[in-house]
């Protein structure tokens, strides 16, 4: 996996710089990031998943890299202490893709996709919208998963979170999922509303009936 990442990555970069050093420092960042010791849903294997379904979708995108440099970053800085992991991994992304010498509209876009997973909502003034709604929705797939997958999914972020007692994340838990399941919507896209919809409410609905 690792190495199909990379290669994925070195495409990606060499398509705006000729600088191999940095496109491999820069994706050395990405893995010790990624792989740290506190990642157990948030690591290597959920950009993997990102990436798969950005290729399986690929036909209704519109900047496929913008999509792939949005994946890549979206959490490079994850701390369950902090309340402001996708502004700062946002800007951080803008860094890098200065150095690779990606045009600055696409890097203020790729900035304000990964601001965008803080609340996983489309304002009106958002660039490239249709890309950033199944940005999005790859990003919540996981929620659509059959119940073995989800039910994994919630132990990883469960083992992310392991610093918080029981008696606090399962509120905060809770939280989120009710009012996720109170939205009209969990997916922006047709493709993703007809195929995960359903089942990602009843996998939340489940999951909800834990913490009754």
């Amino acid at each position: 996996m690792p190495d199909e990442l990379k290669h994925v990555w070195l495409a990606l970069c060499a398509r705006y710089s000729k600088d191999l050093t940095l496109q491999e420092g820069l994706y050395e960042e990405l893995y010790k990031k990624y792989t740290g010791t506190a990642r157990h849903y948030h690591g290597l294997q959920h950009l993997t998943e990102l990436l798969q379904l950005s290729g399986q979708y690929g036909q209704f995108l519109e900047d496929k890299d913008l999509v792939s440099f949005a994946i890549f970053y979206h959490d490079i800085i994850y701390n369950v202490l902090r309340k402001d992991n996708e502004p700062r991994s946002a800007v951080l992304a803008e860094k890098r893709l200065r150095l690779l010498g990606v045009p600055v509209e696409k890097r203020e876009a790729v900035k304000f996709f990964i601001e965008a997973t803080q609340t996983h909502t489309i304002r009106d003034t958002a660039p490239n919208r249709s890309d950033l709604a199944f940005f999005l929705d790859f990003d919540m797939a996981i929620l659509g998963a059959p119940w073995e997958q989800y039910e994994a999914y919630t132990r990883q972020v469960r083992k992310e979170h392991r610093v918080y007692p029981d008696i606090l994340f399962k509120p905060g838990r809770k939280a989120f999922l009710v009012k996720t399941l109170q939205t009209a919507y969990i997916f922006h896209t047709p493709p993703f509303r007809g195929q995960y919809e359903a089942k990602a409410r009843a996998n939340m609905e489940r999951e909800l009936q834990l913490y009754a």
